[in-house]
């Protein structure tokens, strides 16, 4: 009868509701008792089965979001470090240009200085050795322009420019330092009243 009710919907409820009436009253209790009991269990599995799934979603949410800060250190690391580079770039670069710069300035200098040796050896050699007796000087033109740290390179302002002149030039001086120079450095001449007969 068993495999006749399967096959039969309509028959399967009539059929199984005569075989429960062949049931005494405990027994349908146990009965009761054993479905209310499967019906728990299967409920508990879906709570599990719906636990766990909650579980792996939030872990994968943990990861997702565990991932997404990692790679955003990641990018936030390799800006800092990009910018560093960057900025020390421009400081050696900057350092570059101030060596070159003072490197500049040193030679303009040190030419300068030679300059100044060649012009006072020049000077020197040209002094004539004093004689017994002393022959009227020629004037001499009068000084316009003066070195201010060396008094023996000095310039009337009429010919060719010095090589001395152009190495203070380029090295950011003006001709007005160096006229204020000679204003204030240059030997006065003596006046004709007092000079010797």
């Amino acid at each position: 009868m068993t495999t006749r009710t399967r096959s039969v919907p309509a028959e399967a409820a009539s059929s199984s509701m005569t075989e429960l009436k062949s049931y005494s009253l405990p027994e349908l209790e146990e009965l009761a008792e054993q479905i209310k009991a499967e019906l728990l269990k299967r409920e508990h599995e879906e709570q599990e089965a719906a636990r766990r799934l909650a579980e792996e979603a939030e872990r994968a949410a943990r990861a997702a979001e565990e991932e997404a800060a990692r790679l955003a250190a990641e990018a936030t690391a390799k800006a800092a470090a990009e910018a560093a580079e960057k900025a020390r770039a421009q400081a050696a670069a900057k350092e570059r240009k101030q060596a070159a710069e003072k490197a500049r300035r040193e030679a303009a200098a040190e030419k300068a200085r030679v300059e100044a040796e060649k012009a006072n050896q020049a000077v020197q050699a040209e002094t004539p050795v004093a004689e017994e007796t002393p022959q009227p000087a020629a004037e001499a033109p009068p000084v316009r322009f003066m070195h201010p740290s060396n008094r023996a390179l000095t310039w009337s302002g009429v010919g060719p420019t010095p090589d001395w002149v152009n190495a203070w030039l380029a090295t950011g001086g003006t001709l007005y330092a160096l006229e204020i120079a000679a204003e204030k450095l240059a030997p006065k001449p003596i006046p004709a009243s007092l000079r010797p007969r």
